[in-house]
């Protein structure tokens, strides 16, 4: 049984470095998705590909107007070392640094109880092997994240609130277990859902090529 009444607050993830790049792009990521939420409260039946442009955006220019060298760029090609090449939604790039490889990747998802009963789990997987649409599934298969150890999910609240789809999310992982999927693919509360505009989650998810991925979730509640 899922429980949510003993939250985690703020706990500081070990395999993340004080100082370190990755530690400030969390935190510009932080302060940013506040700033995403409040410009875009009530936008509830908004397609995915239109909140990813505005999000990317969003990211860019507050990326430029605080000046913290990172660029955010909308559709990056994952390549692979075999098979077709995959887009994530937004990778990270280091201005200075190498601009063909991301050091951080982050895919999003739309969280609504409008989507048909084909769709309603992409948060974590799709219902076709062959195209693997859902965003932790795409991780776990090393389709995005590719030889990063962080990235992220974003997850557009349009129905319901955090809470529900907390339960939900992991309820559909424990749906899943089997030899790939088991209980370190669950969101773990590391917000205890003190903000009702954003929550924050994390998971360590083992890839199949037997690596792990660790995966910040941002729940950003639209309905607001």
């Amino acid at each position: 049984m899922l429980k949510d009444n003993k939250p985690i607050i703020n706990k500081p993830n070990p395999s993340i470095k004080k100082g370190s790049i990755i530690k400030k792009l969390l935190n510009f990521l932080d302060d940013t998705l506040l700033v995403f939420q409040k410009e875009n409260k009530g936008k509830v039946d908004t397609p995915e590909k239109e909140l990813n442009q505005k999000l990317s955006l969003t990211f860019e220019k507050c990326s430029r107007d605080k000046e913290t060298g990172f660029l955010f760029q909308q559709e990056t090609i994952q390549k692979q070392s075999k098979g077709h090449s995959r887009s994530v939604d937004i990778g990270v790039f280091k201005l200075n640094g190498d601009l063909e490889n991301p050091i951080y990747t982050i895919e999003a998802k739309r969280l609504t109880t409008a989507f048909s009963d084909n769709r309603k789990k992409e948060y974590v997987s799709g219902n076709n092997n062959n195209k693997l649409t859902g965003g932790i599934e795409r991780f776990k298969h090393n389709l995005h994240g590719i030889n990063l150890k962080h990235s992220a999910i974003v997850g557009y609240v349009q129905k319901e609130n955090n809470k529900y789809w907390f339960k939900e999310i992991n309820k559909w992982i424990m749906e899943l277990y089997n030899n790939f999927w088991n209980a370190n693919d669950l969101l773990i509360n590391t917000c205890g859902f003190k903000n009702d505009n954003i929550a924050k989650f994390k998971s360590t998810n083992k890839k199949i090529n037997n690596t792990n991925i660790n995966l910040n979730h941002y729940f950003v509640n639209l309905t607001n």
